[in-house]
């Protein structure tokens, strides 16, 4: 028995598929392909997706859009960045509010809105832009971030106007991008995991930036970090390293003066 690829079918039920059609075709711009072309108890309507995916409206009595112990039953259409403006203002011109609620949940580039059908179902319509992709950093020159002997053995210290974290190692120091290589969310330091944490998508990072999560994701980006004579950590945000992974060549040593740095108390 082979292993299933995926599903070509959504099937919807609808109190009255006449507003149901209406708000499919014309709110999310679906083709529709024809009434009662499945054998299914009630009337049913047909619709296709620019892509070839089928949505089946079957009317029945009474719909209930609301699993047990939850808010909704959670649907989603992904689009293209045009694709999304288009069903936006289509959105704004049937009536409906045009905005999206949980924005300072989004990672850079992320587009998404909840529309409800007339029976109640939900829909997030996505959408992820070129931002999502690119590199960020805060290219305000060379941030001093303090003396060699300010940072602990094991410290990891949040820079957020320079965009960094400055990860303070036995044999010196690391700089690493605060933007998740997945889609840029802002990352957060875990000490009791010891790792990096998206609170976007959930992505996962080890102490040196590689990826840990169950999906892989390139290793988080670094900037240069440069000892000076005077003994000052300071980490150049104008310029950004891509890593496949960590190699202990990419930790600035600081010679004697990290020899001497303190060690936390266990």
């Amino acid at each position: 028995m082979g292993l299933v690829s995926g599903f070509n079918h959504l099937c919807v039920h609808v109190t009255d598929l006449d507003r149901s059609e209406a708000f499919y075709r014309d709110v999310f711009g679906l083709d529709v392909v024809g009434r009662d072309l499945v054998n299914e108890e009630g009337p049913n309507l047909l619709l296709k997706t620019n892509n070839g995916h089928l949505i089946l409206l079957v009317e029945v009595e009474k719909v209930v859009p609301i699993r047990p112990n939850s808010m909704t039953i959670h649907h989603a259409f992904y689009l293209t960045p045009e694709q999304y403006a288009r069903v936006m203002d289509r959105r704004r011109d049937a009536g409906f509010e045009v905005g999206d609620t949980r924005t300072q949940f989004r990672a850079k580039g992320e587009l998404s809105f909840d529309v409800y059908d007339p029976d109640g179902h939900r829909y997030q319509v996505q959408a992820v832009g070129p931002e999502a992709a690119e590199t960020y950093y805060a290219a305000i020159g060379k941030v001093v971030c303090g003396k060699v002997e300010d940072f602990t053995i094991g410290s990891v210290t949040h820079f957020p106007e320079g965009q960094f974290f400055l990860l303070r190692l036995e044999d010196g120091f690391l700089a690493l991008s605060h933007w998740c290589t997945h889609m840029n969310g802002v990352l957060r330091w875990r000490e009791n995991y010891e790792g990096f944490f998206c609170p976007m998508h959930y992505a996962t990072f080890n102490r040196v930036g590689e990826a840990t999560s169950h999906r892989t994701y390139p290793a988080l980006r670094a900037h240069p970090v440069t000892i000076t004579a005077g003994g000052a950590v300071e980490v150049d945000t104008d310029a950004v390293i891509k890593r496949r992974g960590f190699s202990p060549d990419q930790v600035t040593a600081c010679a004697g003066a990290c020899a001497a740095a303190p060690v936390p108390a266990k």
